[in-house]
């Protein structure tokens, strides 16, 4: 469960919430009457903190702000800790956090610099051998678990190590942008951030200028509402929604031109927190109902009205967790006072706690997707989370490289012609050479999965891969090789940033028989056989054969001599320009996709003599040519204007295909090329 980090204390009832994605800053309102803001990102420093020259003791914990040293109970913000005489490593403690820059000019890092860093709960090496990042000249940012930011130099390594810091502490990021407002409960911001809606719990729909905040200066849109609750804004259809909290409470959709009020649904419970489908098709609604919180669903054409879960405390306001709908972050107030994560896929959604936070929450916003910012009573807070807030759906075996586990057919093959957009177009095609086999790593772990094996017709693999992965106190990509221990493979950390996110292995096939093969994925809480979760196989058709190409025979024809062979190396002078070609373009699986033959001359000149490509069939085959003679009418090999086309030495290219794909490309090329001169007339 996350611990929560406060950012401001003292708020006269923080409720309804909003980011501004434009100016990167919460919007939210207050019961006491007020529009406010907290920047997300800090606009200055007005106050040095802290700075120094010392040496750090090995072992103990440096706080920031105080410059003080103290053991490993102490409330500080980095721990220099050593494991052995060897082992020694910068941990970050109390929610503090790191980001490690390098040898770098520590006297240009400005505190902007500091604030736009990446900051990450990893330890920065430093230990007593070549693998020590914290040498002298290094440089890394701290920041603190109070939310200040600070710059560190190394300047003498050591058992105790000598270092230089600054700390800046920031200017306050709450604001309060307007005031005069009669119990506001929630605030919608308009697209282009200039504006917001707010609801006030006498009755009142308003609509804000951001920049002339205050209640006077505010513009009535719609009134006579009981108690209107959270809001969702439809802009494009110039309409806003919301809930009534009374015991007969009532959907509404307000038109924010006339302020027209429509009755969607009636008969709601004490309503609080409201969110659409993008569709517009439902509303999720929260009820403080007498015999316990719940979510309820509503049909909005129909008004047809489904509980989707119960046994909530005092449910508060609603948020997505994702574009894609795939769940819903759900406040509850006093006694629970909590942050929940409801996962809305299959017939009995999860609920999941994600953090107990102070008193009275009313909101929850999505900074970004492992950031969440809480309002409650009189405090907000920040929520970083190990894993992402998105609520992962869909099968744990993806697919196969770019070919997704749906576009395998029956019988094996990969289809993504129904896709006419889809980048990567493959019809009838069988696999072969290394499948990069991508796995559903967050929807596994949020299945409490940690583990993965793989087997082939019920034969385990155990191949090592490596993919890049980023290191955030080395600021790079690294290199990083997965080995399964015992066959299983660890499911990827949800905050782990890999360059081929979804990758799981790279299963070779070299050693299998052409034909039909299973591939089957195994989901494991840990490493024993007794804890698997699930399990998804996937039959392929492996075909690791290569085309045949050749070009058996060139065969000049001529009005007086007939058709003649023309020897490898021949010259051809008989006043003739006709040729055709006995070839051969074959896969012997039935695999065959394309083949062509072309003729190279002179200064980079060339013409295409014959070619053909796989025409789809029920029965997905296509052998090719065995000794065909191509092309059905005599190929002419003089070119109008060019007389090099007639008097040069011809090389003829034959270019074989087959239908084989490791999931990224076509594999299996086979070319052929034979010449003679011609020398005619």
């Amino acid at each position: 469960m996350v611990t929560p980090r406060t950012l401001v204390t003292g708020l006269g009832g923080a409720i309804g919430s909003r980011i501004d994605e434009l100016r990167n800053r919460l919007l939210f309102v207050e019961f006491s009457g007020k529009v406010s803001s907290f920047d997300l990102t800090p606009k200055g420093a007005s106050v040095l903190a802290s700075s120094a020259d010392t040496t750090w003791k090995g072992t103990f914990i440096i706080d920031f702000e105080t410059g003080t040293q103290g053991g490993t109970g102490s409330a500080g913000d980095v721990w220099w800790e050593q494991e052995t005489s060897v082992v020694r490593r910068m941990t970050p403690r109390n929610s503090a956090q790191l980001a490690y820059l390098g040898h770098i000019s520590s006297t240009t890092l400005t505190y902007a610099q500091l604030a736009s860093l990446s900051y990450s709960s990893d330890s920065i090496e430093g230990s007593n051998n070549s693998s020590n990042l914290l040498t002298a000249g290094a440089v890394f940012a701290v920041r603190t678990n109070q939310g200040n930011y600070a710059k560190v130099e190394v300047i003498e390594y050591g058992y105790n190590i000598r270092v230089k810091w600054t700390t800046y502490k920031l200017n306050n990021p709450y604001k309060v942008l307007g005031t005069g407002y009669q119990q506001p409960e929630d605030i919608a911001l308009t697209a282009d951030g200039l504006h917001a809606y707010v609801t006030e719990r006498t009755g009142n729909l308003l609509k804000v200028k951001l920049t002339a905040a205050s209640r006077a200066s505010a513009t009535v849109i719609s009134s006579g509402m009981t108690a209107p609750h959270q809001i969702w804004l439809d802009e494009d259809q110039g309409v806003a929604y919301t809930v009534e909290y009374a015991p007969a409470g009532r959907l509404l959709r307000i038109d924010l031109n006339s302020g027209t009020q429509t009755v969607v649904a009636a008969g709601l419970t004490n309503a609080i927190g409201l969110v659409l489908t993008n569709n517009r098709q439902q509303a999720y609604i929260t009820e403080q109902a007498p015999a316990g919180g719940r979510l309820v669903r509503i049909n909005l054409a129909g008004g047809v009205r489904e509980t989707v879960k119960t046994g909530l405390v005092n449910p508060f306001f609603l948020t997505w967790t994702d574009a894609g709908e795939s769940g819903l972050l759900i406040t509850e107030r006093d006694p629970a006072n909590r942050i929940s994560r409801l996962a809305l896929a299959g017939s009995n959604p999860d609920l999941r706690l994600l953090a107990t936070v102070a008193a009275r929450p009313s909101s929850v916003a999505i900074a970004n997707p492992y950031q969440l910012i809480a309002c409650s009573d009189s405090v907000l807070s920040e929520l970083q989370l190990d894993e992402s807030v998105y609520s992962p759906v869909g099968p744990i075996f993806l697919g196969v490289g770019h070919v997704p586990v749906d576009r395998i057919t029956a019988d094996g093959y990969a289809d993504t012609t129904s896709d006419a957009g889809y980048f990567f177009q493959v019809k009838d095609a069988p696999f072969g050479g290394t499948l990069p086999l991508m796995i559903n790593h967050p929807r596994a772990y949020a299945d409490n999965g940690r583990y993965y094996r793989i087997e082939v017709d019920g034969v385990l693999q155990a191949q090592a891969f490596t993919d890049y992965q980023w290191n955030t106190t080395q600021g790079k990509f690294v290199a990083t090789t997965t080995v399964p221990s015992l066959g299983y493979y660890p499911v990827r950390l949800p905050n782990a940033l890999w360059y081929n996110h979804w990758l799981g292995s790279l299963l070779p096939t070299e050693g299998l028989t052409n034909g039909l093969h299973t591939i089957t994925i195994k989901l494991f809480s840990s490493k024993s056989a007794a804890a698997l979760l699930s399990q998804q196989s996937k039959v392929v058709r492996i075909d690791n054969s290569w085309p045949l190409a050749s070009i058996d025979q060139i065969i000049h024809h001529h009005a007086v001599n007939g058709q003649t062979p023309v020897n490898t190396c021949g010259i051809v002078t008989e006043n003739s320009d006709q040729f055709s070609f006995r070839i051969t373009a074959r896969d012997a699986e039935g695999h065959l996709r394309d083949w062509s033959l072309v003729a190279l001359w002179g200064d980079n000149k060339s013409a295409t003599v014959a070619s053909d490509s796989y025409t789809p069939n029920p029965a997905k085959q296509w052998v090719g040519l065995n000794g065909v003679v191509v092309p059905a009418a005599p190929w002419a090999a003089t070119v109008a204007g060019d007389p090099t086309s007639r008097r040069c030495a011809h090389t003829f290219y034959l270019h074989v295909w087959d239908r084989t794909i490791n999931g990224y490309n076509y594999l299996h090329y086979r070319a052929y090329h034979k010449s003679i001169t011609l020398l005619l007339p």
